[in-house]
């Protein structure tokens, strides 16, 4: 039988790799890169580590969380979310709490506490098809207007107009005020501010970094006899009708038996000559910044709303795991937003600065001198765009590849679904069980 060829060696291209590899199958794993890991990777710069932001498992479902643990085995510490989120100049507790109204200047929270109270009275249904209409018939018009409409706005450089309301449902899904704040009615809202207890949310972390978990993977499919092709980019793809028969690198072909893609939707369109329009990804810059003294932040992570601040959010690696920074001083994972391939992508290095000014703006360092070396990664792809008209458009794509019965889409970015690692994991396994059937 040929191999089975997987693209993309993050977390759902490594489980499918690894799980096939262990029970017997012939598998090429193909990565552009020169790492493995995709967006669960972790970047290593003498004895400071960096993962791309904020990055942990959480899962409530017990298969998931068997499978982490038995890749991790002992090396990894469950903690306590700490997360943080600065507007209006101040730093609040995230996910938003209802006693955040009190922090506010007296006219926004006489403003947000009407807008409660109304929305407990209002029992009309309403059609909702933006990210504007989600949060101003869920949280009201004045949090959308101090936080959620410029946040959106800088992070996805669209007006949240013109983003489809399901990013707001995945958004919310980590970031909401409170799950418990359902029905709505001036009861349930009061009970919440009377007696308030936020849900504790414990996640696993190991405790090297991130990218420990995909690196646990590789070895487990080298062991079985799994191939790894880094710095492997597909030149082109030869096909017939229904099927993939065979995918060029630049040295070598591979006439795979299945191919399981997880890279960008835009890559295999061009490839197989398909359309794509109305579909795109996000990217990211990171600063990764050495500081000279210990933090003095105790988050996790942090979100930065403001137009005027630069970043979009902040994450400190030494808060997850204390071998991430050596002793007495810490790291930045500071992110910039972007399009690949426009200014801020080309020529990242030209907003250190304003990276650093900013920084001193929010309070997060004191003096520019306590900064050591700032290195810059660029990544590609790293959030689907929900458009408003996203849907339409990915029905498309998919409808043209699923005329090829041999290949299959997967994870976040074959997907383009906006999920976390636990997903990735979940979605490498039941691919791993469609395939099997597939062939068997």
């Amino acid at each position: 039988m040929n191999p089975i060829v997987i693209i993309g060696a993050g977390i759902t291209g490594c489980v499918i790799a690894h799980e096939l590899t262990r029970r017997g199958y012939k598998v090429i794993l193909v990565e552009k890169e020169d790492r493995i890991g995709g967006l669960a990777k972790t970047f290593q710069y003498g004895d400071f580590s960096f993962d791309i932001g904020p990055h942990r498992f959480f899962t409530h479902k017990q298969q998931i969380y068997n499978f982490i643990k038995n890749i991790l085995k002992d090396d990894y510490t469950i903690m306590s979310r700490q997360s943080e989120v600065y507007f209006l100049g101040k730093y609040h507790s995230w996910p938003l709490r209802p006693t955040v109204l009190f922090n506010l200047p007296l006219t926004t929270t006489l403003k947000s506490a009407w807008d409660l109270f109304m929305m407990s009275f209002n029992n009309e249904k309403k059609e909702i098809d933006t990210f504007e209409d989600y949060v101003l018939i869920n949280y009201g018009p004045s949090l959308y207007n101090i936080f959620f409409k410029d946040y959106t706005q800088k992070f996805l450089g669209l007006s949240p107009k013109e983003v489809h309301y399901e990013w707001a449902k995945e958004g919310m899904k980590r970031t909401i005020i409170d799950e418990r704040i359902a029905s709505r009615n001036l009861f349930d809202v009061l009970k919440l501010f009377l007696n308030f207890k936020p849900p504790k949310t414990k996640f696993i972390y190991p405790t090297e970094g991130i990218g420990v978990f995909c690196k646990r993977l590789v070895d487990k499919i080298r062991v079985s006899g799994g191939e790894i092709l880094l710095n492997s980019v597909i030149t082109h793809i030869r096909y017939c009708p229904g099927k993939i028969e065979e995918i060029f690198l630049k040295n070598i072909s591979i006439k795979p038996e299945m191919v399981i893609w997880t890279g960008s939707l835009g890559v295999i369109c061009n490839l197989l000559k398909f359309p794509w329009d109305g579909l795109g990804y996000l990217s990211l810059l990171l600063f990764n910044i050495e500081m000279n003294k210990p933090m003095n932040k105790k988050y996790q992570w942090c979100y930065y709303g403001s137009k005027d601040i630069i970043f979009s959010r902040v994450t400190i690696p030494s808060s997850f795991s204390k071998n991430m920074a050596p002793e007495h001083k810490t790291g930045f994972c500071v992110e910039v937003t972007c399009r690949e391939g426009d200014q801020q992508w080309r020529n990242p290095e030209l907003l250190s600065e304003r990276v650093k000014k900013d920084l001193i703006k929010v309070g997060l360092i004191d003096r520019i001198e306590d900064i050591g070396n700032i290195y810059i990664e660029k990544i590609r792809d790293a959030y689907p765009i929900y458009t408003r008209n996203y849907t339409r458009h990915l029905r498309n794509v998919k409808e043209n590849l699923s005329k090829f019965q041999n290949l299959i889409l997967a994870g976040r970015t074959g997907l383009f679904r906006y999920n976390n690692m636990d997903n990735s994991i979940e979605n490498g396994l039941e691919v791993t069980r469609n395939i099997i059937q597939w062939i068997e």
